[in-house]
């Protein structure tokens, strides 16, 4: 089956809910207001009862109780927020997939995110958002979804095979002439997310290849291995070891603070339930 083929499907995937995005594609905007991002949650009643359910968790709980999406954007900051309604919003659209473990999918889909983020943060290039790279982390796995809906199961025995340390991409291409990453690039184009993150969605497995460079491809694909490293059983201490400095060079990484940030990162509390129904 084509890419093409595959994309007759698509009627078959949930629509991204319209306030999810409004925000994804708030993100190339530099200039949007607190006031503006504020309306947009407030369009969706849904959303912003998760937002509140989320701020008022163990997990993001800031002392006191957040009754209102302006106490969220007042206590939690202004690009939190919107990653946060972003990620419910794209969880609650991915319910039921034929053959998707839903909680696995999510559970590595937001651990991505937050290494994403971690990454970026750490890293000493200018102008780069580290929500912007949660959001492609949140999104890195999104073509998955489309490909279990159209190939159930043959998704299913690579799914099986990836489990046990198969390379997914590898299988996928040479199965289908294409990967969860291209389908993913293709998704955010059709559902017109900025360039920024579909770029990064098509470049995660081969970041060296984007010109000009992407360092939110770079960090999701650091994010990847760092992840599978760590689920197969490596000590997080050896994972970071052994991030490929071809990839995290560009990225003018302050490697100290950064391992110190992973590190707490992978041993904290696993945040999938606030978001899982």
């Amino acid at each position: 089956m084509s890419l093409n083929s595959l994309f007759e499907h698509i009627h078959q995937l949930p629509s991204v809910p319209a306030v999810v995005g409004e925000l994804i594609a708030s993100l190339d905007n530099d200039r949007i207001s607190i006031h503006r991002v504020s309306a947009t949650i407030h369009k969706d009643p849904s959303l912003s009862l998760k937002l509140l359910r989320s701020a008022n968790s163990v997990r993001y709980g800031v002392g006191r109780n957040v009754a209102t999406i302006d106490d969220a954007l007042l206590l939690l900051g202004f690009d939190r927020v919107r990653t946060l309604v972003i990620a419910s919003g794209m969880v609650g659209m991915l319910k039921e997939v034929p053959g998707l473990d839903r909680k696995a999918f999510w559970r590595e889909s937001f651990m991505v995110a937050n290494l994403s983020r971690t990454i970026v943060r750490h890293s000493q290039l200018g102008d780069l958002a580290p929500e912007t790279a949660f959001t492609c982390g949140i999104l890195h796995h999104v073509g998955s979804a489309l490909m279990h809906i159209a190939h159930p199961d043959v998704m299913q025995r690579i799914d099986a095979l990836v489990a046990q340390g198969a390379p997914r991409t590898e299988l996928e291409a040479n199965r289908f002439g294409y990967t969860f990453s291209e389908v993913g690039a293709e998704l955010g184009r059709r559902w017109r997310f900025p360039e920024t993150i579909c770029n990064a969605l098509t470049y995660q497995d081969k970041p060296l290849d984007a010109v000009p460079f992407s360092p939110y491809a770079a960090a999701v694909h650091l994010a990847i291995g760092l992840y599978q490293n760590i689920a197969s059983g490596r000590r997080e201490e050896h994972a970071l070891g052994e991030m490929p400095r071809e990839v995290r060079r560009p990225l003018a990484l302050d490697l100290l603070a950064l391992y110190e940030d992973i590190l707490q990162l992978v041993r904290s509390d696993d945040e999938l339930g606030v978001f899982l129904d």
